[in-house]
């Protein structure tokens, strides 16, 4: 699933692409993709800017926006007009100067969704997002708080987009990875020094991911991760084999030396680890 820096990236190669151009048509080849009722024509709608926020992508034209969530395997490709479209493509912008946008989703599973709004309207999806990870106002006192004012377990929360938006179960792994915490250790038994060694990975972490994404461009291997997949493979810190635990369809990575004191997960309910938080079982990342 594209996250907060494959986002920010195709953020910015969008603003290089598309920025200025006029609309000819925008045009919806598989009907699940639009999630609300849009009858009017963006013709002559000129592209004013794109902006991120949280995992949705904002296409801003002159009267209206476009809001696109990729979901777990969407993809955004700038082309030509006469080459050849994907069969995976959902919806294509075309442009007066004969270059279109095509927006995608391979799998069985398809999730995608835009929304074609007026520019005041607003999207209860967007407008309930938590804060921005890189923002002004993420602050460690800020963090501090929304940690302690609910018992979850620490990935979960850093996956929950109504607290920090843009941050899934990849770059979790990464960020639980460089602050040396258990990925299940609960938010509210987390010490000051836990916290502000957390609030500093989730800056490093992901402004560190937006280069090496830049770098490498946008891909779903992100070969460049320390953790995340790379079961079986030594700690770049430590040299101790990663290893993972499994809960429906997502997997956790982590270091068992640099961040569960030696000890192994066999089982989510079973595990040493869970002695004393057994009643709040693991839960997956959220989606949103």
């Amino acid at each position: 699933m594209p996250e907060l820096p494959e986002l920010e990236v195709l953020k910015e190669n969008l603003i290089f692409q598309i920025k200025d151009k006029t609309v000819n048509d925008l045009r919806v080849l598989k009907p699940y993709v639009l999630k609300n009722y849009f009858k009017e024509n963006l013709c002559g709608e000129k592209v004013e800017d794109i902006k991120r926020r949280g995992k949705f992508l904002i296409i801003e034209l002159t009267t209206y926006k476009v809001i696109i969530h990729l979901m777990l395997h969407g993809s955004i490709k700038f082309n030509l007009l006469g080459a050849n479209i994907k069969k995976s493509t959902g919806a294509l912008f075309k442009f007066n100067d004969g270059t279109i946008l095509e927006i995608g989703e391979t799998g069985f599973k398809k999730r995608m969704a835009i929304y074609v709004l007026s520019k005041g309207d607003s999207l209860e999806k967007v407008e309930h997002l938590g804060i921005e990870p890189l923002g002004k106002d993420f602050t460690m006192a800020k963090l501090k708080n929304m940690l302690m004012s609910e018992s979850k377990q620490l990935k979960h929360f850093l996956c929950d987009q109504k607290k920090i938006t843009g941050i899934g179960n990849a770059y979790a792994d990464e960020i639980l990875w460089q602050a040396k915490i258990s990925p299940f250790k609960i938010t509210t038994k987390l010490s000051k020094n836990e916290i502000q060694s957390l609030h500093q990975s989730i800056i490093r972490i992901l402004i560190w991911s937006i280069e090496q994404v830049r770098k490498y461009g946008v891909s779903e291997k992100r070969e460049f991760l320390n953790v995340h997949n790379k079961k079986g493979k030594p700690c770049p810190k430590c040299g101790e084999p990663i290893l993972s635990v499994s809960f429906s369809e997502k997997e956790t990575f982590y270091c068992p030396n640099c961040q569960t004191e030696g000890r192994k997960l066999k089982d989510r309910r079973l595990s040493k680890f869970y002695r004393g938080s057994s009643s709040i079982p693991y839960q997956r990342c959220g989606e949103g």
